[in-house]
């Protein structure tokens, strides 16, 4: 009777072990996984973006699942240096499924006691892409310079002496100092459409040669130069900025951007000289001038890069380098018009914010 039940008793701890070792393999058959579309991207040791990045994943990287978590994976990582494997939080966005919902392997360390089964994933919408983590609205302030632009110049005839006398005016533009301000918004991961506005202002040098006529010969015309006259110069740019955005580094991110350009320029123009001469006249020199205020919009584009390092989670520091060209037709100091260059090198640093 006693070895009947130890046998009995053999037999049901033998079933019990097949039953387990079933259930086993099925875990493990079913364990989820998650593929990374959307790379690099950053894996968190928390479920949110102000804590450490603990790896950057690359685009088509597999991830066991350990759990979902609101908008967030928890996620097994690959083995480090020491062959042990732990767990960190991708954004639910960044990745798609490519496993069936089932019990999780276990072991993992820090993983939780109990994995409840993983809710089917859906296509995150805009507040989701927001509540993962990801900030939405970006805000660049800052201040800089922009190289100058190609000169111009000007020719206006006028009356003197019952003749027409004539001046030539050549403007060089030089470097100028700027104001930046940066507003964008994230319309997908990498995705960023922004708009710029660039203005810029400066102190053009002129340099004056003029035809005098003298006021008791008829035809005999006298020379007379002047140079180092600073006339005023300020430009206004709208910059639409397609971006798209990449995360290099921890709290690292590098933007390219391009896209057309709005410039409106305000130019002064010599408009008219005045004269000092002695008897006989027999020479002329150029004593002052007068100005008048041009104004022209066109329109042209612009491309560039921006590096910004967040110190913290909405507050960073960036350098921006863009390059903008366009050109316009400005009304001349006459009834003439003249051509001129607008944009260049725009380089700036400021105050980055992100929402």
């Amino acid at each position: 009777m006693n070895v009947s039940r130890r046998l009995l008793i053999w037999r049901l701890v033998a079933m019990v072990m097949v039953v387990l070792a079933l259930a086993a393999g099925t875990a493990i058959a079913q364990t989820e996984q998650v593929r990374v579309k959307f790379g690099p991207a950053n894996v968190y040791d928390r479920p949110r973006t102000g804590s450490d990045v603990i790896l950057v994943a690359k685009e088509g990287m597999l991830f066991d699942v350990l759990k979902r978590e609101d908008t967030w994976y928890w996620v097994v990582l690959p083995p480090d240096a020491n062959g042990t494997r732990r767990g960190g939080y991708i954004a639910a966005y960044l990745v798609e499924r490519v496993g069936r919902p089932g019990v999780v392997e276990a072991g993992i360390a820090g993983a939780p006691a109990a994995h409840p089964p993983m809710p089917v994933a859906t296509k995150p919408d805009k507040a989701s892409s927001t509540a993962a983590g990801l900030p939405r609205y970006f805000v660049g302030i800052g201040g800089g310079a922009q190289t100058a632009s190609q000169s111009f110049s000007d020719a206006v005839v006028f009356p003197l002496y019952d003749e027409s006398g004539q001046y030539h005016a050549s403007y060089a533009t030089g470097k100028s100092s700027a104001l930046d301000a940066t507003i964008g918004v994230r319309l997908a991961p990498h995705f960023v459409l922004a708009v710029a506005l660039w203005r810029s202002t400066s102190l053009p040098a002129a340099t004056i040669g003029a035809s005098v006529p003298h006021p008791f010969t008829y035809n005999t015309p006298r020379a007379a130069t002047a140079d180092g006259f600073v006339v005023g110069r300020a430009e206004d740019d709208g910059h639409l900025q397609v971006t798209w955005l990449v995360p290099v580094a921890r709290r690292v991110d590098v933007s390219i951007f391009g896209g057309p350009s709005l410039f409106y320029l305000r130019q002064d123009v010599i408009s008219g000289l005045s004269f000092r001469e002695t008897y006989p006249y027999d020479t002329v020199a150029i004593a002052g001038f007068q100005t008048a205020r041009r104004s022209k919009t066109g329109i042209g584009g612009n491309a560039g890069v921006d590096v910004t390092v967040m110190a913290l989670r909405y507050i960073g520091v960036g350098v921006s380098a863009r390059y903008a060209r366009g050109s316009l037709t400005l009304p001349a100091a006459d009834s003439g018009s003249i051509s001129v260059q607008v944009g260049g090198a725009q380089v700036s640093g400021g105050l980055r914010l992100r929402f």
